[in-house]
């Protein structure tokens, strides 16, 4: 109930900011989209546990995400880091399924180098995924894919 009450005061707050910045003829400046990703744009794919970051660029490669992945980071406009976790097949799952796949779960995070906003950020979670750290990689790539293309 606070947390509505608080949001209610704040959105008060800012229409009141608004109005007396418009009654002084001041007009609001345009802030420009500082979480777009353009196309072609330098990528650093940081170390990631796991060897985590081979499959994401193997995903950048295959998906063909319209950026240069670059290895020196002072070269790069953006930095891609990120974690991933793998749950392998228990042995009852495999003596009774007959399945050996595995549960991937992984999370990136783009930041723009120059400002430092975080621009770009997804969670996978894959179950039964059969080629593993491969889906989760390519599945990241397919959605920062997304993201540059729909601006």
């Amino acid at each position: 109930m606070k947390v509505k009450i608080y949001s209610i005061a704040i959105l008060i707050c800012c229409f009141v900011l608004f109005a007396a910045a418009r009654a002084k003829g001041e007009e609001a400046v345009p802030v420009p989209d500082a979480k777009k990703i353009p196309v072609g744009s330098r990528l650093y794919v940081a170390p990631m546990e796991g060897g985590f970051e081979t499959y994401v660029v193997a995903g950048i490669m295959k998906k063909q995400v319209p950026v240069t992945v670059v290895n020196d980071r002072s070269k790069a406009d953006f930095e891609m880091t990120g974690i991933s976790d793998s749950d392998k097949a228990g042995w009852a799952k495999m003596l009774f399924l007959g399945s050996q796949q595995s549960n991937e779960q992984a999370s990136i995070k783009v930041t723009d180098l120059k400002s430092g906003v975080v621009v770009y950020g997804y969670s996978v979670h894959k179950t039964n995924s059969y080629k593993g750290k491969q889906s989760a990689g390519e599945a990241c790539a397919k959605h920062l894919k997304e993201k540059i293309e729909n601006k």
